[in-house]
């Protein structure tokens, strides 16, 4: 009895019938009486997850057949909801007016009835019918104390207030920044009740918000007391095994990263051959050799799904000794890795491949800055690495070579500096700057593709299940809106209803070295799907790829060390294959892990430099309007610094002009349009809300 396949059958059937009763399902696909009783209770399982609608007359359903969706609900400001569809990579979910809350809370995933109204032609309309599943019940927030009792008010968009018993307060003080554990979901007439678990300390300190963060996500710094003693077990018993791995001890292997970084995945690896071709290897440490399915440590780091780089600390999805110490490919040091090993040609085509398990000693632990000083002709680093010099030149030629075949295919490549920020000893901003992509982070992004693509294509041809990167196109109606926007900068998509992403990668070269190219890059990209893991191998939009993968990170990303498992049973025949609907579920969930890692991340950062501003209000900072919302202008610093404007408070009437896209005075015909450049006042940086509020001067510039 397979229930996994019977059941998808199940779903097949009810995409032709709209109803089917438990008998007639039974029938269809020949199940037997003694069978019965387990397909009956899987089905009700499907119900309660809701996979499936169980009808009044006792009929089951899929719910798209009958208008539902099933999705996470995200309340915003408390005044409306949007549902993320769960099968949909759409940044826009379905919106739930207030009234149609049903006593679903932030994060809970529901079952949504879509209703025939819609937003001015906007999108989905809603109600929530059902709560599936409760989200994470830890909540964060202020403390409102009175004699007898508390009540938290949320810092995020909980929904609703909590309240808090007198005996269950500890020793929290009003006004206090706290963790609570939700103890009663609340309903129509009573609010959410529940206890004080940790006091984190006053809201007005940056460290106890991203405290506050980490709780509210359900994230943590420390493992299990079990993972730590399989942890020490591992180390205290790890040798290296040279049994059927390649030897590369005696190749110039490096490594390039980050001067910070400590989880150190891959190593490469450049010869040219006699033919004119190049040998590459990229040699990704061997995480699986170590944690074995299943186990606790292996349950552990598939929960977290994925390491997590807060702005002041790492969330690692292994613990140190493993991330930063027996798995990290760190210099000098004969570590087992699993290597993608490429012949590739002048045209960037890879005419030959081998994967192998392997045993590496990094040469050189080599930095962003080093690399890049050196391609740049630094002599005194030329000197200091001049063993890997030819080498690295070769690196940069395949590079090159790997990146001009990208870009014929059409790959999308986004020049967005990455922001990033200098902190002091008492972990306060010190410095605000942009992180350009030298020679040698492109290298090592080349190279990480060519290896992601080329382990997809094996395991595509082979026909095993697996995890695959997927990026969908963009929906017709996106791209349409897209063309709206960029119309005002000059440029348009063509042919949308065919669309390529040669067409985005047009835009982004014309646009390139103007003022306002960085926010024509971040509008398409807003445009654009969100990348998921699936098993479905429906490759990768943004990179123009027909297969792709993550292979390259098991350290950090629990995909990658799935695909590794996957990818040793085509080495390893005793090996049992992994069963699809199994690597489904562990997609569906590092999927979810990952938006929640850069949401964490993101806010992490937007806490430091809320902070950052802080000291800054009142100033007269010169900013660029980059968004529009139908009460708001939103802008960026010359520091790159997202700040915005409540047109509700100006005495002028501002109208939001959505037509041609920009903010109207309807009195004294004053307009801010995208790209435009104001001089505005720092009014308020609020670190409960993140909000940094500005207000513009009269004159535009």
């Amino acid at each position: 009895m397979n229930l996994e396949k019977d059941l998808e059958k199940v779903k097949e059937l009810l995409k032709d019938v709209k109803y089917l009763t438990f008998e007639q399902i039974s029938s269809f696909l020949d199940w037997t009486e003694q069978n019965k009783k387990d397909y009956k209770a899987i089905l009700m399982s499907w119900v309660d997850s809701g996979d499936l609608i169980l009808s009044k007359k006792n009929r089951f359903s899929l719910p798209e057949n009958l208008g539902y969706v099933k999705g996470i609900f995200r309340i915003i400001k408390n005044r409306f909801a949007f549902v993320d569809r769960e099968d949909s990579e759409e940044k826009e979910g379905i919106f739930i007016p207030k009234e149609e809350f049903n006593n679903a809370l932030d994060g809970d995933t529901v079952l949504v009835e879509l209703t025939e109204k819609k937003r001015n032609d906007k999108g989905a309309e809603g109600r929530v019918v059902k709560i599936i599943e409760r989200r994470k019940n830890i909540v964060v927030g202020i403390l409102e104390r009175s004699k007898d009792f508390a009540f938290v008010i949320p810092t995020g968009s909980f929904g609703k207030d909590i309240y808090i018993p007198n005996s269950q307060i500890k020793n929290a003080a009003n006004k206090d920044l706290v963790a609570v554990e939700i103890t009663f979901w609340g309903d129509n007439s009573r609010k959410p009740e529940g206890k004080v678990i940790k006091i984190l300390g006053s809201s007005t300190n940056s460290k106890n918000m991203i405290e506050a963060l980490i709780y509210r996500e359900g994230l943590s710094e420390k493992f299990s007391n079990e993972a730590m003693q399989q942890t020490n077990s591992i180390i205290a018993n790890s040798k290296i095994d040279y049994t059927k791995r390649k030897d590369l001890t005696n190749l110039s292997i490096i490594t390039i990263d980050g001067a910070d970084a400590k989880d150190l995945d891959d190593a490469v690896y450049v010869e040219k051959l006699e033919n004119g071709n190049y040998k590459l290897i990229v040699a990704i440490a061997d995480v699986s050799y170590y944690v074995k399915k299943d186990t606790v440590l292996d349950l552990e780091a598939r929960n977290r799904g994925n390491s997590v780089y807060l702005v002041d600390r790492v969330l690692p999805m292994f613990p140190k000794e493993i991330s930063n110490g027996i798995c990290s490919l760190n210099e000098k040091e004969e570590k087992l890795t699993f290597s993608c090993e490429m012949e590739i040609d002048l045209k960037g085509k890879v005419v030959n491949y081998e994967v192998y398990k392997s045993v590496i000693r990094s040469v050189h632990r080599m930095t962003y800055k080093a690399v890049n000083g050196i391609l740049d002709g630094d002599k005194n680093l030329i000197n200091e690495y001049s063993d890997i010099y030819e080498m690295l030149k070769q690196m940069l030629e395949l590079s090159k070579i790997l990146r001009a075949k990208k870009h014929i295919r059409g790959s999308i490549d986004f020049e967005l500096p990455e922001l990033k920020v200098v902190l002091d000893k008492d972990e306060k901003v010190e410095k605000v700057y942009l992180k350009d992509r030298g020679e040698g982070e492109k290298i090592i992004e080349d190279f990480m593709i060519a290896a992601n693509e080329t382990v997809a294509e094996r395991i595509f041809w082979l026909e095993l299940a697996s995890i695959y990167r997927t990026h969908e196109k963009p929906d017709r109606e996106k791209i349409v809106k897209l063309n709206e926007i960029l119309s005002k900068f000059g440029y348009k998509i063509p042919n949308f209803d065919n669309i390529h992403p040669k067409q985005f990668q047009e835009i982004i070269e014309r646009s390139r070295n103007k003022e306002t190219s960085m926010l024509v890059h971040k509008t398409i990209l807003t445009s654009l799907k969100q990348a998921r893991y699936t098993v479905e191998d429906i490759g990768h939009f943004g990179l123009a790829s027909s297969h792709y993968t993550h292979f390259t990170s098991p350290i950090r990303r629990y995909a990658d060390l799935m695909v590794h498992r996957v990818l040793f049973s085509t080495i390893d025949n005793s090996i049992k294959p992994f069963k699809e609907v199994d690597l489904d579920e562990i997609a569906q969930h590092i999927s979810k892990t990952e938006r929640v890692a850069m949401k964490a991340e993101d806010e992490s950062m937007r806490i430091k430099l809320v902070e950052y501003m802080q000291k800054r209000v009142g100033e007269k900072l010169t900013v660029m309007v980059t968004g529009f919302a139908p009460r708001k202008v939103f802008f960026e610093t010359d520091e790159h610094i997202e700040c915005s404007w409540d047109v509700t408070i100006s005495p002028n009437y501002y109208v939001f002009d959505e037509e041609n896209y920009c903010m109207v005075d309807r009195e004294s015909d004053t307009v801010f349009n995208l790209g435009d450049k104001v001089e505005a006042i720092l009014e308020r940086a609020d670190l409960l809300t993140l909000e940094i509020s500005v207000k513009p001067l009269k004159d535009i510039f």
